[in-house]
């Protein structure tokens, strides 16, 4: 089985927000991190943490250098 790549353009604060947006929010559902659904109520405290936090990241990787360093006080991906 091989692993399939996805990349969409880095948010450089010029591009369009709305297609970033949507296809960034895409890019979390494939990878099960979509932080805007409601998370399962069984989930424990830890595992919402971290499917947080992995949100987060897939978030910042895809922001240029410029815009990344304007929201690096951001605690959460549903801030960001």
């Amino acid at each position: 089985m091989f692993e399939r790549k996805y990349e969409i353009e880095k948010f450089n604060g010029s591009n369009n927000f709305v297609l970033w947006s949507i296809k960034m929010r895409t890019l979390l559902i494939m990878f099960g991190q979509d932080s805007e659904n409601e998370l399962p109520i069984i989930m424990k405290a830890s595992e919402r943490v971290e499917l947080m936090e992995k949100a987060k990241s897939i978030i910042l990787l895809n922001l240029t250098d410029e815009v990344l360093i304007e929201v690096t006080e951001e605690k959460n991906a549903a801030t960001l």
